[in-house]
């Protein structure tokens, strides 16, 4: 385990932004990226950071418009596809586990299409699934987002939000503060990455194997049903539902879900 003391204060230049993220470097070639969900930041797997072993290199960012990544241009999620690959291409030539919540799980399946012999092992944290089936409820729900975002109070909305991210105060909390940091423009922008990344495929299998966490709790649109969709279409997805916690469910329950990704990674 690591105390996080080692983990070194970097940016990568970036077309519009500069992007912050953490790193610790791996000793033998295995390295595990850490991607947040949408309006959060990298200190929401601090957690799984502190709990990965000392040799196992890490890498978590602040996304292009979230954090300390300041964007000074819209909010675009191949862009931030393209971040993903850029910082990867920095770690050496051996595939990476991705860990990603969320946004960032989509973001995780979005790189294993584009880079497969990037990526050794996806962790998909209350993420829907990217070529999974869509009902037309589910459709109408997607396409109505940003309108339903914008007419909504956005205190109130924050306050929505982090309640739906989390059962326990500290994760409400630290949701309602990233929240209102991102503020209500820049969360509008960034929550239409669906239309990006969404392609449903009945025929799509996952390509490397993958372990999916999801709360028992969570609230948040079709992710439960989607990720049980996800793991029954997948052989080599393990599931695993981590009691008492909602959509940030690694903030709610970080016990079981360094447990599960531990174990997970020394398969």
């Amino acid at each position: 385990m690591s105390d996080m003391s080692d983990l070194r204060e970097m940016v990568l230049d970036r077309p519009g932004c500069v992007v912050h993220y953490r790193r610790r470097e791996a000793q033998h070639g295995r390295w595990v990226v850490f991607l947040h969900g949408a309006g959060m930041d990298g200190h929401m797997f601090d957690a799984q950071l502190a709990a990965l072993p000392s040799d196992v290199g890490a890498v978590c960012w602040d996304a292009r418009g979230h954090g300390q990544s300041k964007l000074n241009d819209e909010f675009r999620y191949p862009d931030m596809c393209e971040d993903l690959h850029a910082l990867i291409s920095t770690l050496g030539p051996n595939a990476v586990t991705l860990v990603g919540q969320s946004m960032g799980g989509n973001l995780a399946q979005s790189y294993l299409d584009r880079h497969p012999d990037r990526v050794a092992r996806l962790v998909l944290i209350d993420c829907t699934d990217n070529h999974g089936p869509l009902t037309l409820r589910e459709k109408l729900a997607l396409r109505c987002t940003k309108a339903v975002l914008s007419v909504c109070p956005w205190n109130a909305l924050v306050r929505q939000s982090a309640r739906v991210c989390g059962r326990s105060a500290a994760t409400v909390d630290y949701a309602e503060s990233c929240l209102r940091q991102v503020g209500k423009r820049r969360f509008i922008e960034i929550m239409g990455f669906w239309a990006d990344c969404l392609a449903p495929d009945p025929a799509y299998r996952l390509s490397v194997p993958t372990l999916a966490l999801v709360g028992e709790q969570d609230r948040s649109g079709n992710i439960r049903k989607a990720m049980q969709r996800l793991t029954d279409r997948n052989a080599e997805t393990i599931l695993v539902t981590l009691l008492n916690a909602a959509h940030n469910s690694n903030m709610d329950d970080p016990a079981a879900a360094n447990e599960a990704l531990i174990d997970f990674l020394q398969q």
